[in-house]
């Protein structure tokens, strides 16, 4: 943490817990990345992968954010998890549960072998088990690929959780109160329509996990 990471607003949903923040880290598929280009804020969301204490972000050479992150612009990158919504006995005090993550710093590119291994690490996150049965990637769609680094060691941390906080006032009122999990799981996989007859769904589909 730091002063430009101190969290201001709810101060006690700020979490300093290095296992908290790694397990937001190592459920995201999405991160937000925020640049300014010309003075404009722009903010995109980009495929990622944990590596180390770095987030690997994964786009194309012909991107104009991925050129300015190349070039070590400074970043803002939020990672969010909603995991419930909390129904409280008015509007005000109805919110979420979610988990989130905030870094600043600048990426560093990656190149070479690392690269490689980096793009690597990315499909395997992304997409266990699958990568031994695809063939190998191209030198020409390494070239098209951008991998970059991102630090997390300028981090914040907030979690949501707990009962709906309504006043003494509203608590005799009939309105349901309480809270409503929201889940992510993978459904039911569709295969291609040009896919050859016969093949099935493989069987390390069925060990996929979210969270």
């Amino acid at each position: 943490m730091s002063e430009r990471t101190k969290v201001h607003r709810a101060p006690h949903k700020e979490s300093f817990d290095p296992v908290a923040a790694r397990s937001i880290v190592e459920r995201a598929f999405i991160a937000n990345v925020a640049i300014v280009i010309g003075g404009q804020p722009y903010s995109l969301p980009v495929a990622c992968s944990p590596y180390g204490k770095e987030l690997l972000l994964h786009g194309s050479t012909a991107s104009r954010l991925f050129k300015h992150l190349s070039e070590g612009a400074p970043a803002c990158i939020t990672i969010t998890h909603l995991t419930g919504l909390v129904l409280a006995r008015s509007s005000f005090e109805s919110s979420m549960h979610y988990e989130s993550l905030m870094a600043l710093g600048s990426a560093r590119i990656i190149e070479g072998e690392e690269k490689v291994s980096a793009l690597e690490i990315l499909t395997d996150h992304l997409f266990p088990e699958r990568r031994s049965e695809l063939r190998a990637s191209t030198e020409k769609e390494i070239k098209a690929t951008t991998i970059l680094a991102f630090p997390l060691t300028e981090i914040s941390v907030k979690i949501s959780q707990g009962q709906p906080d309504d006043p003494e006032s509203d608590l005799g009122a009939d309105v349901w109160a309480g809270i409503l999990p929201i889940t992510t799981n993978y459904g039911v996989a569709i295969p291609a329509d040009n896919l050859r007859p016969g093949l099935p769904i493989p069987d390390y589909i069925a060990r996929w996990v979210i969270g």
